[in-house]
């Protein structure tokens, strides 16, 4: 619990009452945050789906930061991964540990940022703990629902299988090397878009929507590589069409002026929250109609093969793959 004499007028009810309980939107589970624990109503139907992430000051993120990023970063880290089980999120609670640099001003915007999250995705905050730390640092438990027959498994490709992308790769990369490697040769109007789309990472929720014709999937949140391995799950291989994974015309223009932006370094990248999934090649008509409806992009970018390893068009052995860990 945070003491009352904590960062002057700070303290845990006063955030409570002042920031939280408008993120509640008045649900009977949740007691108005007046029990210590809530309760969710589950349908008969459907499955509850539930993932947690925990992201962590100069790791995760930086200090300087902008409360509205911090927030958007913790959830879409945890919307993406319900996503990528073939559900639909419902609700979340909030674990948030901070420090003396943290006042009134930083929480109204981080919550401000929260209710718009709310409002976008039609979830609401179930409830969680406040604690004193000398790093800020957040975990988000996120609740979804989904049909059993539609909760898509992270291993459960088979050979031949299509390997597909949503979205564009590499643009939280660039946004990353812009903010720490100011010598850049790149527009003004391509250092705010990227910076942003670092700080302002927008999950994919295509999962949903397509989950009946997918086998497996997971969101790419510690890099292209690195998550495709976790669909191989070394059962299987991969052959990737490198001229099809989908970078944008802006990010292309700029890794051709400037050599310290490298295609390999994009792909080990994390923080995209796309989707990286597989699917019959029958379903290739059905999926590009379905994302076509729903505005999303995808992309063919591969397919499953027997052969233990992720290789090239010409089935050369791609090497020194690397992806993002926490403890590396």
């Amino acid at each position: 619990m945070i003491d009352k004499s904590y960062n002057f007028q700070l303290s845990e009810n006063f955030i409570i009452n002042n920031f939280l309980k408008k993120l509640n939107l008045n649900k009977t589970g949740t007691f108005n945050f007046g029990n210590d624990a809530a309760y969710l109503n589950t349908s008969k139907k459907n499955k509850t789906v539930v993932t947690t992430d925990t992201i962590v000051e100069n790791i995760d993120f930086f200090s300087q930061d902008p409360p509205e990023s911090i927030a958007q970063k913790i959830m879409c880290v945890n919307l993406s991964d319900i996503s990528a089980m073939g559900a639909l999120p419902k609700t979340y609670t909030l674990n948030l540990s901070i420090n003396s640099t943290i006042d009134k001003i930083w929480l109204k915007k981080f919550t401000n940022r929260l209710s718009k999250i709310q409002k976008d995705y039609n979830i609401y905050l179930l409830g969680g703990d406040i604690s004193r730390s000398r790093e800020i640092s957040l975990t988000v438990t996120c609740f979804g629902e989904s049909k059993l027959k539609n909760i898509i498994k992270q291993n459960n490709s088979v050979a031949e299988d299509d390997i597909w992308v949503t979205g564009d790769l590499g643009n939280s990369y660039l946004g990353y090397k812009i903010l720490k490697h100011r010598k850049l040769k790149i527009e003004k109007k391509h250092f705010n878009k990227f910076k942003n789309l670092y700080l302002y990472p927008k999950p994919c929720m295509f999962g949903f929507k397509a989950s009946k014709y997918i086998n497996s999937a997971t969101d790419i949140s510690d890099g292209f590589y690195g998550d495709l391995q976790k669909i191989l799950n070394v059962k299987f291989g991969a052959k990737i069409f490198k001229d099809s994974i989908p970078i944008s015309v802006d990010l292309k223009k700029i890794m051709k002026n400037n050599k310290t932006v490298k295609f390999s370094e994009l792909l080990s990248w994390g923080d995209d929250y796309e989707l990286i999934f597989t699917s019959f090649k029958k379903n290739r008509k059905k999926l590009l109609n379905l994302a076509k409806k729903n505005k999303v992009k995808i992309s063919l970018v591969g397919k499953i093969i027997k052969k233990n390893g992720i290789f090239d068009d010409s089935l050369k052995l791609i090497k020194n793959i690397s992806s993002f860990d926490h403890f590396c």
